[in-house]
């Protein structure tokens, strides 16, 4: 016992002289500087926000349904967050480690929940803290539309966010300290969504998330009962401390080596690299058989072919028949028809098939964000004009999953040489199957869009116009980010432009992907402002955004091309040894 307090001391006395070295370069006026200008520049960012929202308040009845109906949907966004910290805790988080800790505290003869504590603590409060910044948002832009005295709103947004994002933590730490593993997480997580499903389907709040929902509104309607839903976090962060003692050593030095290459990739701007290190994170693997087979060439949902392949011999018919029976590939293709017309069958054979080997908690995300950028732009038609940037990202980060035939592409340029196309018509040749996937997810956003407006032919008209330009334009906001990949360590180009305007350059080349997803909402607030006929006007505005999408096609399809001739108009060699006809060299 004596030799274990030793040892705590021991690194007690080891952390509070290592927090001394980091003090002792501590800049306080650079500090003070900093927190001045984020103050400054988010009050002011959060002031033109709480101006843009909605204009003039909503009418008594529209207030007391958010009364009535708004705790369950606020619990349903908290059992969202509460099933992603579940899901987390089930492959090994929430704590992520430096490698030294991992490999020397927890392997010392050290109590690990003592260990364990002070990360933990700081995790929470740095949760806490961004919940409740967040929180205190949602509650400044609400009373714009709701009314009610801000400060109010502020301070139950605050007590909200900061509840859910520690309950979220507190789970996550309890599922990994009793190492419950990923189904039991899994099955825990689909428990809470159903729950907070039904409080919605019912309108009653039955739920500690729907309590905690309760907390946000408080400024239309006093619950004292919805202290039971800040009860329930706390348990959770209390039950989450306890829990701390079980976490596994090899689960952490893995989340160890994996969040330290996630945070040098995010230095870099690697969004690629991002996506791929949070499924190794997320341990999600595709699967190794696809939900469905699609005949190759044919187009049917069947492994076997029964066109016949004209111009081929027996030996490589019988080949494929075997093939089609689960006996060995042939070699290559057999696809009737020219070789330009071989190689768009395989390509779209091959992006429909990867699409089809997402796992189950992917396709599970794609639906959830479908639903949300529905609801956003269902509520920026109600008149909450910047929630059009929510559904716009929501639709961008599907469109990176979606957009993964393409990414695997880009990450294997090699093998591109193998297709009889140029590189740009082999990636734009990509570009149909995922299309088709991403119309799926936006039929999602159709659903939801028109479930809250309380249904009807025209309304569902109007949203499948716009959603189908909609989940198009994410889908190629997505594209640009992954076929321009992370941004050069050195360009020859900045060498042109002044020292001020690199930084700008940076900002736009990381934001115009975003953006162009945003493009693709905008006719929401359009077909809102038009006073004729909104399937009509619906119609008129998504044409310039299908436009923006052939125009995002054919950048892809002749980037090679400009690149090359923006080499040769400089007056050097094709960089990474492009030539102008789009292949490899």
């Amino acid at each position: 016992m004596a030799n274990a307090r030793s040892c705590q001391q021991a690194l007690a006395d080891l952390r509070r002289a290592r927090r001394r070295r980091r003090v002792a370069d501590f800049d306080f006026m650079e500090a003070l500087y900093r927190a001045y200008v984020a103050a400054l520049f988010g009050g002011a960012a959060l002031w033109w926000l709480a101006l843009r929202v909605g204009g003039k308040e909503v009418g008594a009845a529209t207030v007391g349904r958010v009364a009535v109906d708004g705790p369950q949907i606020a619990g349903a966004v908290v059992a969202v967050a509460l099933a992603i910290g579940l899901r987390s805790g089930g492959r090994g988080g929430p704590l992520a480690l430096e490698a030294a800790d991992v490999r020397h505290v927890l392997l010392a003869p050290v109590g690990r929940r003592a260990a364990l504590r002070g990360p933990a603590w700081r995790q929470l409060r740095f949760g806490a803290a961004w919940g409740a910044g967040l929180g205190a948002v949602v509650g400044v832009l609400a009373s714009r539309r709701l009314g009610g005295q801000w400060p109010a709103w502020a301070a139950s947004g605050a007590l909200a966010g900061a509840s859910c994002v520690d309950a979220a933590l507190g789970a996550a730490m309890a599922v990994s300290g009793w190492r419950l593993g990923r189904r039991v997480a899994g099955v825990l997580a689909l428990g809470v969504l159903g729950w907070s499903a039904a409080d919605v389907l019912v309108a009653r709040s039955t739920s500690p998330m729907s309590w905690l929902g309760q907390v946000l509104l408080w400024p239309l309607r006093w619950r004292p009962g919805a202290f039971g839903g800040v009860a329930f976090a706390a348990l959770l962060v209390v039950v989450g401390l306890i829990a701390l003692g079980g976490t596994s050593v090899e689960a952490s030095e893995r989340r160890a080596s994996l969040v330290g290459q996630l945070r040098f990739a995010v230095t870099m701007r690697d969004l690629r690299t991002v996506i791929l290190l949070r499924r190794q994170l997320a341990q999600e693997g595709a699967r190794r058989r696809p939900w469905a087979r699609i005949g190759a060439g044919t187009g049917s949902l069947s492994g076997r072919s029964r066109t016949p392949v004209v111009g081929t011999s027996r030996a490589t018919r019988t080949g494929a028949r075997r093939a089609g029976r689960g006996g060995e590939h042939p070699a290559g293709p057999t696809y009737p028809g020219s070789r330009r017309g071989i190689a768009l069958s395989a390509l779209w054979h091959r992006g429909s098939q990867g699409l089809l080997r997402f796992p189950a908690a992917r396709l599970a995300r794609l639906a959830l964000l479908g639903a949300a950028a529905g609801a956003a732009a269902e509520g920026a038609w109600q008149g909450t004009t910047p929630l059009v940037a929510a559904a716009g990202l929501a639709l961008y980060v599907a469109g990176l999953d979606v957009a993964e035939p393409l990414a695997q592409s880009v990450d294997h340029a090699a093998l591109l040489d193998g297709y009889p196309l140029a590189r740009g018509a082999v990636l734009a040749g990509l570009f149909p199957a995922s299309a088709v996937a991403m119309l799926v997810v936006g039929a999602a956003g159709v659903a939801t869009a028109v479930g809250m407006a309380g249904g009807g032919t025209r309304a569902l008209a109007v949203a499948a116009v716009i959603w189908v330009a909609a989940s198009l334009c994410g889908l190629a906001g997505a594209i640009i980010s992954t076929v321009q990949g992370p941004p050069p360590l050195f360009s020859d180009s900045d060498l042109m432009l002044p020292p001020e305007a690199i930084g700008a350059k940076v900002v736009l080349r990381t934001l115009w992907p975003p953006l162009v997803s945003t493009v693709g909402v905008l006719p929401v607030l359009a077909v809102r402002a038009s006073s004729t006929d909104p399937v009509a006007a619906a119609v008129a505005n998504a044409v310039p955004v299908l436009v923006l999408v052939v125009i995002v096609l054919v950048w892809v399809r002749n980037r090679e091309r400009l690149h090359a001739a923006f080499d040769l108009a400089l007056g050097r060699t094709a960089a990474g040894g492009r030539v102008p006809d789009g292949r490899g060299a």
